[in-house]
């Protein structure tokens, strides 16, 4: 098991659905125990998502949360404008404002340019899919269980478009190639596959491991990078876990555990969802302050 030192030292990256959030229900009721935890510990649980920045705020302080957050898959990391302590480096990604008194370092591609991207292969090509895009709010509800207000939410995309694909294996993966030719790339996630900028849950990772605490007050301070603690379910989380100093795959009831390669101890949980979630919180913080006290 990969030793995590101190404790105040470590950030907790997760996904939300099929994750924190119960695939079905979307509840994160069963994660509360390990949510508790870290909160007690000190330890920033940072929610990096596919979801939009509209859904993930009204969650955040539903879950008592206030760290900054990544959404749609990697391509915006968000605090509050109080979060910044110093101008942050901007090599690999822009700091913008946005509403809400907030700030955003945008490492993704502008929805905008993604819909050109569509409306251009669809001028090209007859293949067959369909996303958000082309959706009403009643219809993504219905297509992913959602309420009508949290699918209002879902549809406020800024860096990506979720999509259904209904083409042949060969055709999406010229649909794939043709994206990657304008610096796009899709990602498979657990309903939908993302066209989106060039980047995932990984990229803001690696930032704020190297500048975050030196630029966002809610990081740990220390005399070596953070550690960090994954969690996530499915394809699109692969990047972030690989990335994992301790890498959590979480047992869903659609679909396989995600193939990750890492070189990390992976753990993979028993229990479903936020189930599993708080039973690998708990077992590694655990284990974490054996091997601390033993040192």
């Amino acid at each position: 098991m990969t030793s995590f030192g101190d404790l105040a030292n470590t950030i907790v990256s997760t996904d939300l659905d099929g994750t924190l959030l119960d695939h079905h229900s979307y509840s994160f009721d069963a994660a509360r125990a390990g949510l508790t935890r870290c909160a007690a510990l000190g330890i920033p649980v940072i929610i990096n998502t596919s979801k939009t920045y509209a859904e993930v705020i009204a969650l955040q302080a539903e879950i008592g949360l206030d760290t900054p957050l990544i959404v749609e898959n990697g391509s915006a990391l968000i605090a509050a404008d109080n979060s910044w302590r110093s101008p942050c480096d901007q090599a690999s990604a822009k700091l913008e404002p946005r509403g809400n008194g907030a700030r955003q370092l945008v490492f993704g591609t502008s929805r905008g340019t993604i819909i050109d991207f569509i409306d251009g292969v669809r001028t090209n090509h007859d293949w067959k899919f369909e996303g958000f895009n082309d959706w009403s709010v009643n219809q993504i509800a219905e297509k992913t269980g959602l309420t009508l207000k949290a699918a209002a939410l879902a549809s406020r995309k800024e860096f990506s478009e979720p999509f259904v694909w209904h083409d042949s294996a060969e055709a999406l993966t010229q649909f794939t190639s043709a994206a990657e030719s304008k610096g796009l790339s899709v990602l498979q996630g657990g309903r939908f596959y993302h066209l989106q900028g060039n980047t995932d849950k990984a990229v803001p990772l690696a930032w704020l491991k190297r500048f975050g605490a030196k630029t966002l007050t809610a990081m740990p301070v220390g005399n070596y990078p953070p550690n960090l603690i994954c969690l996530g379910d499915s394809h699109n989380d692969v990047a972030m876990l690989n990335a994992a100093d301790h890498p959590v795959c979480v047992r869903s009831p659609v679909a396989q555990f995600p193939a990750v390669s890492t070189s990390n101890e992976i753990y993979y949980t028993q229990g479903f969802g936020p189930v599993g979630w708080s039973e690998a919180i708990l077992s590694i913080l655990a284990q974490t302050q054996t091997n601390h006290r033993s040192e």
